[in-house]
C-alpha cells in the first residue's frame, strides 16, 4: 500500500475547478493508506477511519487554499498525526473527585471559580452539613454528593420535586451562614 501523489493539475482541478470526480478519484486511491497511517497512532480502526474521513473533507473544503499547500501529501500526514495526538489527549483525561485533588496545591485566584478550597475548608463544609436537618442533610448529600436529579432523590425518598428544591435552598443557606460566621 503506497500513497498516491496529487499533480499540479489535479489539483488546480480539485481547489480552483472543483472537479468531484477528480477528488473522489485522490480519495478513494489514498484513503485505506491515510485509515493505515491514523491507526498506527490511535490502535481503533473505526477511530482511524474517522479521523481520515475528517482530514480528507477538511482537504476538500479548502478550496483555492489548496493551491498554497506545497505538498498535499504533507499536509495530509501531518493532519492526520496531528488529529490522532489530539484524540489520544483527549481521550486520557479522566475524572478526579476533590478527596484526590486534596493532595494538590493550587495557585489561590481572585476568580470565585477558580478559589481552591482548602482541607480545612472541606473539614469546615463537612461539620456544616453535619449540622443540617436529617431530612435536609439527607437530600444534600443526595443531590450534591451522589449527583442525582432533584427528581430521582425525590423519588427515593418519598417527597415531591419541590420539596427535595426547599431542602436544597434551606441546606445552602445555612451552609453559607455557617461558613460567614468563620470568617
Amino acid at each position: 500500500m503506497y500513497f498516491k501523489p496529487l499533480s499540479e493539475d489535479n489539483k488546480r482541478e480539485i481547489a480552483i475547478e472543483r472537479r468531484q470526480e477528480v477528488f473522489k478519484s485522490f480519495f478513494v486511491a489514498n484513503f485505506k493508506f491515510l485509515e493505515s497511517y491514523a491507526g498506527f497512532y490511535v490502535k481503533d480502526k473505526f477511530i482511524a477511519e474517522d479521523i481520515a474521513s475528517e482530514v480528507m473533507w477538511k482537504m476538500w473544503h479548502l478550496g483555492a487554499d489548496l493551491q498554497h499547500v506545497t505538498s498535499v501529501e504533507l499536509y495530509l500526514l501531518r493532519t492526520i498525526k496531528n488529529k490522532c495526538l489530539n484524540y489520544l489527549r483527549i481521550r486520557q483525561m479522566e475524572y478526579v473527585g476533590h478527596e484526590e485533588l486534596a493532595d494538590y496545591q493550587f495557585l489561590d485566584s481572585l476568580n470565585p471559580e477558580d478559589i481552591f478550597i482548602s482541607n480545612e475548608n472541606v473539614m469546615e463544609i463537612e461539620n456544616a452539613i453535619a449540622k443540617l436537618p436529617a431530612k435536609t442533610q439527607q437530600v444534600f448529600r443526595l443531590v450534591k454528593d451522589e449527583n442525582y436529579s432533584y427528581k430521582d432523590a425525590g423519588q427515593m425518598m418519598g417527597i415531591s420535586i419541590n420539596t427535595v428544591d426547599r431542602h436544597i435552598q434551606i441546606a445552602i443557606q445555612k451552609l453559607w451562614c455557617a461558613l460567614n460566621k468563620k470568617k
